[in-house]
């Protein structure tokens, strides 16, 4: 599993440990004092699974918020994965293209322009 797939797996539990560690307080005090051993263990993984995320509890006391701010995307380069999600094309279909049997020509019809002089249609 890539590390980008244990931070998509992390955000979707992030709730259920929320609620664990209010109901629970021996879970909470493990969660505090090594949140990366108490995620491996209660989700069953490989010891030093998530070594390569840091986690970080934080605490919310009453009258403060914590805001989470995501990197500076700015500096930030796609991963070949990424790139290859987010990579597309574009396929031109006219009269040239590959419906172009099916699509009759249309016919070039001349514009007028100021000055009186109308331009030949080739």
């Amino acid at each position: 599993m890539s590390v980008t797939d244990l931070q998509d797996r992390l955000l979707e539990v992030k709730t259920e440990i929320a609620e664990k560690c209010a109901q629970d307080s021996a879970f909470r005090s493990q969660l505090l004092a090594d949140p990366n051993a108490t995620v491996e263990s209660e989700y069953g993984l490989e010891a030093g699974t998530l070594a390569a995320l840091k986690l970080t509890p934080v605490v919310e006391e009453p009258g403060s918020i914590v805001l989470p701010i995501p990197p500076d995307m700015s500096e930030m380069e796609l991963t070949d994965d990424q790139l290859d999600q987010v990579a597309g094309g574009s396929i031109w279909i006219g009269p040239c293209g590959p419906l172009g049997p099916i699509i009759p020509r249309l016919p070039r019809i001349p514009i007028p322009i100021p000055g009186g002089r109308i331009p030949r249609p080739w």
